[in-house]
């Protein structure tokens, strides 16, 4: 779990900091604030989902202590 959950930490990070990149460009070119919020709230969703995912994972991965 903790790899996948690495996994999924590092994907976030590049998406998410490509995403800044892009958005600064953005609002300098177009002189506005809306790619900042349109951007903003995909890197929301993507990091929301990531950790759902990890959630997921590690729930399907949980064992249920047996009695012996």
């Amino acid at each position: 779990i903790h790899m996948r959950a690495s996994w999924v930490f590092s994907k976030n990070d590049v998406i998410a900091n490509s995403g800044v990149i892009f958005t600064g460009l953005m609002v300098y070119v177009l002189d506005s604030r809306l790619p900042d919020l349109l951007i903003g709230s995909i890197i929301v969703l993507v990091v929301l989902t990531g950790g759902l995912k990890i959630i997921g994972d590690a729930r399907s991965e949980r064992k249920e202590p047996t009695l012996g």
